[in-house]
């Protein structure tokens, strides 16, 4: 059973009584609140995503609640609460949804040490993954969105999740956060957007999420091989192309985005060297994400008929 195979009423007796269980990638969030607008954009944005079993182990328990409102005339507040924990002060209940979703970002890299974790957007085709990665208005959001246009698979649109034993990433395809005009940008490139209510504004301005691909969601238990590290920048005037990076410093910029390579030690230093090894690294500075995904999409076809990297002749 799906979420989005719920009636409104067993979503909201699961929400707010025990909690609803489903699995994200290689996790269970058991997920609680009374809060009825949060059932709602949680429900649309994750309709795709298995219910689990009640007796399940859940990985990690949610609680998204109202909170004391301590003067009359602000605005209604929620908090978020992991095991007990909360990542936030508490935050307008109208932003719920947003604020959970960083939420499970803080959640899964402040406890899942089993996987090297990067800052970075993953999109798959044909087997090989290309890792985006950047710190938050890079782009990389917006061109994994135009990505999915193109036919690549959603990995993720937050978090690489590398496995150091095996040197896989493994899927966690949780809705895409687009920003202020990649919302209108994306809407136009995918022939049938699943974008969910815009939230404004945010701390990160106006925010909208987009509902990952029922595929990405079937296949979210299959992991992909790292096939090319990209770091996108956006800038209005940029020109968009593809820069070859050595592999030293793919290395050093990589190891930035990474948010537990210090906890991980040597597992981190070896698994990142293995990575880099083994991957294409490119610079991608892009003004327009669709002119930027077609050149992305090139070193995939490339890879599919030539085995080649872009930068052979």
């Amino acid at each position: 059973m799906k979420i989005g195979d719920l009636t409104r009423d067993q979503l909201h007796q699961r929400f707010a009584g025990p909690g609803l269980r489903t699995r994200i990638g290689p996790f269970v969030f058991r997920v609680h609140t009374p809060i009825d607008r949060f059932v709602t954009d949680f429900s649309a944005a994750y309709a795709d995503f298995p219910v689990c079993d009640e007796n399940e182990i859940s990985d990690f328990r949610i609680r998204v609640t109202p909170a004391f409102r301590r003067w009359p005339w602000r605005e209604a507040q929620a908090e978020f609460r992991a095991d007990g924990e909360s990542p936030f002060r508490t935050f307008p209940r109208r932003l719920a949804m947003p604020f959970a979703e960083w939420g499970l970002n803080w959640c899964i890299c402040s406890h899942a040490h089993q996987f090297l974790i990067f800052h970075s957007a993953v999109v798959e085709k044909a087997g090989r993954a290309a890792i985006l990665a950047g710190p938050p208005g890079s782009g990389k959001s917006t061109l994994c969105a135009a990505l999915l246009a193109r036919g690549w698979r959603l990995l993720s649109d937050e978090l690489a999740l590398l496995d150091p034993a095996r040197g896989r990433l493994f899927p966690i395809p949780r809705p895409v956060a687009l920003k202020g005009t990649s919302i209108g940008l994306i809407e136009g490139l995918l022939p049938h957007p699943r974008i969910g209510r815009v939230f404004a504004p945010t701390h990160k301005g106006t925010l909208a999420h987009l509902r990952p691909p029922l595929e990405a969601v079937e296949c979210q238990a299959e992991p992909a091989l790292p096939g090319w590290v990209v770091f996108p920048t956006h800038a209005e005037n940029a020109d968009t192309r593809l820069v070859p990076l050595r592999k030293a410093a793919g290395f050093l910029r990589l190891e930035r985005n990474c948010f537990n390579y210090d906890a991980l030690g040597r597992t981190a230093f070896d698994a990142l060297s293995q990575l880099i090894e083994t991957a294409e690294c490119y610079d991608l500075p892009f003004a327009q994400a669709a002119a930027a995904a077609e050149m992305v999409d090139g070193l995939a076809e490339r890879q599919l008929v030539t085995g080649l990297p872009l930068d052979a002749a």
